[in-house]
């Protein structure tokens, strides 16, 4: 029996709306000592996601300004999903194809029930089941 996401996912984590300024999701991001947070539309769908390369790659072109600046000026987009069922071994090809940590977990309706993240998949996923 093959280990699945939604067996190792992380619940619905640190998310934003896009319209959330900058130093709110950086503030979101040390609060929960996570290096990301998942941008949601209105509906709960991933439009995107803020990274902490996010930040050092804007923060030296709008210094002045970018702390203020939204969240959808300056997040990643668009942004690799997984389906709840999909295969742990698939979800880590993904995040090495991709070059990724963490992938949003979306369920048949496309909105996002959690989060799986490498280090948790290498750490917590039996050997045996990848």
């Amino acid at each position: 029996m093959a280990a699945l996401v939604k067996d190792y996912m992380t619940q619905k984590s640190e998310t934003v709306s896009p319209e959330d300024s900058v130093l709110s999701a950086i503030e979101l991001m040390v609060e929960n000592d996570q290096g990301s947070v998942i941008v949601l539309d209105e509906k709960d769908k991933v439009i995107g996601i803020f990274t902490e390369r996010d930040v050092l790659r804007h923060y030296m072109t709008n210094q002045s300004k970018f702390l203020h600046l939204k969240v959808s000026e300056v997040m990643s987009s668009p942004v690799q999903t997984v389906p709840e069922d999909m295969k742990v071994s698939d979800a880590l090809g993904i995040m090495n194809d991709k070059n990724v940590r963490r992938l949003p977990v979306v369920d048949k309706s496309g909105k996002m029930i959690g989060f799986v993240s490498w280090k948790e998949l290498f750490t917590k996923v039996p050997k045996n089941l990848l």
